[in-house]
């Protein structure tokens, strides 16, 4: 093993590529099963199924590789996989994450559940932005590719967030969207949302070491 093999970039462009070879394989296996009017972006399908996975495989890797766990991290991993895998919805009569569950006639134990997962949410988030929006911000500054990684999953979770439901939105301000730019955007969703917990898993292992 040449010195090389061993650099931070190295290893997470093989934890990365590791990820993506198998997401790419079950996505594969899922495409050639698919009956007619299937799709791949279909909700609990094999894109929305990885891209949880991803969130989870990179907590993963965090827990393994970071010393001290900054608490806030895992929490925030752990929310988007439940996010992807719709978690959310699927646990109580409204979306914890909907105001209707506290605006509703829901169950006392289903408002009291949401209300402690956005304080733990909101919490995490004001750590992160207190203690370590500074260092993201500096090492931005330095081209530090740890950060421009990690930056630029933020953009494209908040692009992909833009054309959610793209039909609908613009639907709002009565403008027309055709059915194959609806589809078109749904999948460039689903896709781009595979690609965030693979650029978070080279992130992490840039900013990381290994334990000894």
């Amino acid at each position: 093993m040449t010195p090389t093999d061993t650099t931070p970039e190295t290893r997470s462009l093989h934890l990365a590529t590791g990820f993506a070879i198998v997401a790419a394989g079950v996505i594969g296996l899922d495409w050639l099963m698919l009956g007619d009017g299937g799709s791949l972006t279909r909700e609990g399908g094999s894109v929305e199924t990885m891209s949880m996975l991803g969130y989870i495989y990179a907590l993963v890797i965090y827990l393994w590789r970071a010393r001290p766990v900054f608490w806030p991290v895992p929490v925030i991993l752990l929310f988007m996989a439940a996010r992807e895998g719709d978690l959310d919805k699927a646990l109580t009569s409204e979306g914890i994450l909907s105001t209707k569950i506290l605006l509703y006639d829901t169950a006392l134990w289903e408002k009291s559940l949401a209300v402690a997962i956005w304080v733990l949410l909101i919490a995490a988030l004001v750590m992160l932005a207190r203690y370590r929006a500074p260092l993201l911000w500096r090492d931005l500054r330095r081209g530090a590719p740890w950060a421009l990684l990690f930056l630029a999953g933020l953009f494209i979770a908040a692009f992909s967030k833009t054309i959610d439901g793209l039909g609908r939105k613009l639907g709002a301000f009565g403008v027309e969207v055709a059915t194959e730019v609806v589809q078109g955007s749904g999948i460039v969703e689903e896709a781009l949302e595979l690609l965030i917990p693979i650029l978070f898993v080279m992130a992490i292992c840039l900013r990381t070491r290994k334990p000894t």
